[in-house]
């Protein structure tokens, strides 16, 4: 599995997604070598003290959704897109990174253990249903992750995974402009938009 997976996203080549160059085993040991970035994850911006002006949340949010479409292109979903696993570059450019539980969607016999890896703040509702994987997760996952770049707070939380599941099943999000009002009204429906329940 971990060579299938890592294989899924050695073929990935985008600007916006880490370049694995290497992958393999050495005396038991298996193993992925990978670019070496020089910056900091968003969660560093996630906090209310650091919060990223508007206009660069929106930019890392189309760069995140830009390397996604093309990986989605190659038939990889990558299920667990959160603020540690994107890159803000020195130079401002962003990287996705850690595609070790991406999924192949061609790929068959996708148990019910699989379906529901990822990390609960930012499960979709489909993830949240334990359904396999699509297209759709990641970008829900976006959704989540810009709603929390731009607030400081993801917009649901449980102290227990399952209650966690249920609110972004049924929930709807606070509105983003009650939480910060500089959020403009357009990028406040898009980012409804992205948070629908429906895939």
């Amino acid at each position: 599995q971990f060579f299938r997976e890592a294989e899924a996203a050695g073929k990935l080549s985008h600007p916006n997604i880490v370049t694995i160059y290497d992958v393999g085993e050495d005396h038991d040991m298996a193993y992925i070598a990978m670019e070496l970035l020089k910056g900091k994850e968003l969660t560093h911006f996630c906090r209310k003290d650091h919060l990223l002006p508007v206009d660069r949340v929106l930019s890392v949010g189309l760069s995140t959704a830009e390397a996604l479409a093309y990986a989605h292109q190659q038939g990889v979903v990558h299920r667990d897109i959160k603020p540690a696993n994107i890159i803000l570059l020195e130079n401002d450019q962003i990287k996705v990174a850690d595609f070790g539980i991406a999924r192949a969607l061609s790929e068959s016999g996708i148990t019910e253990s699989d379906t529901v890896w990822g990390s609960p703040l930012y499960f979709s509702p489909e993830q949240a249903a334990g359904e396999p994987p699509a297209p759709s997760s990641d970008v829900y996952s976006i959704g989540i992750m810009m709603y929390e770049m731009l607030t400081g707070s993801p917009p649901f939380q449980a102290e227990k995974p399952a209650a966690l599941a249920l609110k972004h099943m049924r929930e709807k999000p606070q509105p983003l402009t009650v939480r910060n009002p500089h959020v403009p009204p357009q990028l406040e429906w898009v980012i409804r938009k992205v948070l629908s329940k429906e895939p």
